[in-house]
């Protein structure tokens, strides 16, 4: 699981004083590292790519809309808990979840009794791809599409990097794999705090979460914050197509 969080470079910006209910980090959002162990698989898939699909996925931060929204992004899927499942339920969060396809397997049970809730992409063995090939990079990420759709009904279209690391070859095989958009975040919310680049949430943010055992709580204090900020929530996939 992710055990530290590394630097993440992010536009200077102006950040007023946060609000004095909720424990905030004001500086920029981290990138998680990861200590997951992967072993690669010597099988090779081949994916065609749809004519809609660009030669090299976009890669965004943050999504432009006029829309009072914010996404809540979870990645990875090693703890997932009652408590967490009880507030989604509760408060009928809609979840952009970017887990290893073995992790939702696992859990399956719980994953898709969650609602409101899109599986997404994030390789299969949770590897850094900086210094892998192209033809290794698609091994990890044109299988993670395969083992999700196998286990969830529903295909990924939305491609998260694991610790945020990616090269141009990465943009190329996510494309190549079938999918438009390589999704980072501008927002961490982790271990009961907020880290918000502005101080507070502003429309389009995405934030990143990973299930951890204090999510839960980390959820709550989320949402009040977002409610607070005058925002709501909304899935990924219905403002990216």
């Amino acid at each position: 699981m992710c055990a530290a969080l590394l630097g993440c470079a992010l536009s200077a910006m102006v950040m007023p004083q946060p609000l004095a209910a909720t424990p905030v980090d004001t500086s920029p959002p981290l990138q998680p590292t990861d200590s997951t162990v992967a072993v690669e698989s010597t099988t090779t898939t081949t994916t065609s790519i749809p004519e809609k699909i660009p030669r090299k996925a976009k890669v965004v931060y943050r999504v432009s809309t006029k829309d009072p929204v914010v996404f809540i992004t979870i990645d990875d899927g090693f703890t997932t808990t009652p408590a967490l499942a009880e507030v989604i339920r509760r408060h009928k969060v809609p979840v952009t979840t970017f887990a290893m396809p073995r992790l939702v397997k696992r859990q399956k049970k719980w994953y898709l009794s969650q609602k409101k809730m899109t599986f997404e992409n994030h390789t299969v063995n949770h590897r850094s791809l900086t210094f892998l090939s192209l033809r290794s990079q698609k091994r990890e990420i044109c299988r993670a599409n395969d083992q999700l759709e196998k286990t969830t009904g529903e295909r990924p279209v939305f491609f998260r990097p694991p610790g945020g690391n990616f090269t141009q070859l990465t943009r190329r095989a996510v494309a190549e794999c079938g999918m438009k958009y390589l999704v980072m975040w501008n927002v961490i919310a982790e271990k009961n705090k907020l880290r918000m680049p502005a101080g507070r949430l502003n429309r389009g943010d995405i934030i990143l979460m990973h299930y951890l055992p204090s999510t839960a709580s980390t959820l709550e204090l989320l949402l009040a914050q977002i409610k607070k900020n005058g925002l709501r929530l909304a899935l990924l996939r219905d403002y990216l197509d």
